[in-house]
């Protein structure tokens, strides 16, 4: 079955992810600041929002009193359990490699089931590469920190065709060997299914496995192992000229998780880990060199760490 059949005769398994509602694209089309860019150093970056998707804060914060949670929220202007959250894609271009941080969801032009309704899954990475005048052919690398749908549903188009024929697509080793392995077993079907048709396809392709920690994967570019949220998902550490920029994949979803190391999310596949890779990730961001680019963050999720009395805190730019 293709991905079109399987998307639209299963819909249902989308509640393995327990997703509200998705803002749909034609909002997402009207929405002037899809596109945010910066330089880090000879790195041209450019962050585009594929998608927003809306999640329940009780599966952000498991082990937390809801009362507590939602005292927290409030001082980022959220005063209901509903947690808007952007997928994003960050690009980085210099004068040889034009590199592309995780794929995004991806396209179908086929309804999709969730709960009863229907609604067209169409991520927006594609026209926003378009706009920008980005070809996909001229994308040199493509990076992906984690194999979660909203990171790999772009490899391949919702034709099965590679979106992005001419690059080397760069991934943990641990990761693959996850997936491909008995361990994965316990993962939701949906999970699985866009493993199958947007990764293990990529083995007939260009494909660098990082092994290790603190790997250069492109000058510049060091993947940093992030574990917990995933069995091998990385984070990356982009440096040029003296600037340097953090790219944090899950290992935060929300800034609350910066400031509360124990609280919980559903989405963590090992919690005592995912914690360890928190306060590593924290430990790296926390200096006044590093800015942090985190992919659920409200968009375009650009900020710093502060280090406080008790920890961390998390401040967007301005």
């Amino acid at each position: 079955m293709n991905r079109r059949g399987f998307l639209k005769t299963n819909g249902t398994l989308f509640s393995t992810l327990p997703f509200l509602n998705i803002i749909p694209g034609s909002i997402m089309d009207l929405l002037e600041d899809n596109i945010h860019e910066f330089k880090i150093g000879r790195f041209q970056c450019t962050v585009f929002r594929d998608l927003i998707f809306k999640y329940k804060a009780k599966d952000y914060f498991i082990n937390v009193d809801s009362m507590e949670v939602q005292s927290e929220l409030s001082r980022f202007d959220i005063t209901t359990d509903i947690i808007p959250s952007p997928y994003i894609s960050l690009l980085l271009k210099d004068n040889t490699r034009t590199v592309l941080i995780d794929s995004g969801i991806g396209f179908s032009d086929e309804p999709i089931v969730f709960k009863g309704k229907e609604f067209v899954l169409r991520g927006q990475l594609s026209n926003l590469l378009e706009r920008k005048g980005i070809s996909k052919n001229g994308i040199t690398d493509v990076i992906l920190t984690h194999f979660h749908p909203d990171h790999i549903g772009g490899v391949f188009s919702n034709k099965g065709q590679l979106n992005y024929p001419n690059a080397t697509f760069h991934m943990h080793h641990t990761e693959w060997d996850f997936w491909h392995s008995s361990k994965s077993v316990a993962q939701p079907p949906l999970f699985k299914f866009f493993v199958e048709k947007n990764i293990s396809p990529l083995q007939d392709e260009k494909v660098n496995f990082i092994k290790g920690d603190y790997q250069e994967i492109i000058d510049g570019i060091v993947s940093v192992e992030a574990p917990g949220h995933t069995a091998g998902q990385i984070a990356l550490l982009i440096s040029s000229n003296n600037e340097n920029l953090l790219y944090i994949s899950d290992a935060f979803l929300h800034p609350l998780h910066m400031e509360h190391l124990d609280w919980r999310t559903s989405f963590d596949m090992e919690h005592k880990m995912a914690k360890k890779t928190r306060t590593k990730l924290l430990d790296l961001a926390s200096n006044d060199t590093t800015r942090v680019n985190a992919f659920h963050f409200d968009f375009p999720g650009m900020g710093r760490v502060d280090t406080i009395k008790k920890g961390w805190r998390w401040v967007y730019d301005k």
